[in-house]
């Protein structure tokens, strides 16, 4: 059964921080490589403050992890971030990023927290979330595809991952 997800406050700076680092090392299709990505939660804190104030027309879900995680000490699940541009002709689309936890995988988590996210970005006005994923992420492929999301091109040697070009797919969910 999924967790249940809710709007990232700042005060869960420290665990979506903990949580992105896990992600970039235990995920080979995260943009971050390992130790890539800030340590400091400040920056991420004052993000979700502009979120939280809507000063920042972005927003983050979240998804809490199981109490009873086999004795880890994991706060988060999982994470959607949805990047809206303040500017006037791109602000009706948004890009998502999110993760899920190899220890909560297969759990619906991924399903609520996009399901979430599309819900908020109906809310607030958005006419578009759109995505990149790695042509060969099969899983997450199946999961955008199920929840809406359709491929509208491919972008050839868009990464280089251990020396090799990779292929992602550009993906948008219209409303």
């Amino acid at each position: 059964m999924p967790r249940p997800v809710r709007f990232a406050v700042p005060g869960d700076a420290a665990a979506l921080l903990g949580l992105q680092h896990a992600l970039d090392d235990e995920s080979r299709f995260m943009l971050f490589e390992p130790d890539e990505r800030d340590h400091d939660p400040a920056r991420l804190r004052h993000r979700l403050e502009a979120q939280a104030g809507g000063t920042d027309p972005s927003y983050t879900v979240v998804a809490d992890a199981d109490a009873d995680a086999e004795g880890t000490d994991e706060a988060l699940a999982g994470y959607v971030g949805v990047t809206v541009s303040p500017l006037a002709r791109s602000r009706r689309t948004g890009y998502v990023v999110m993760g899920v936890r190899a220890s909560h995988a297969r759990r619906g988590i991924g399903r609520a927290l996009l399901g979430a996210a599309a819900e908020a970005a109906r809310r607030r006005g958005l006419r578009r979330l759109e995505l990149v994923v790695m042509t060969h992420n099969h899983a997450a492929l199946n999961l955008y595809l199920t929840c809406g999301f359709v491929v509208e091109g491919l972008r050839r040697s868009g990464l280089e991952i251990d020396g090799r070009p990779v292929d992602q797919y550009h993906m948008g969910l219209l409303f």
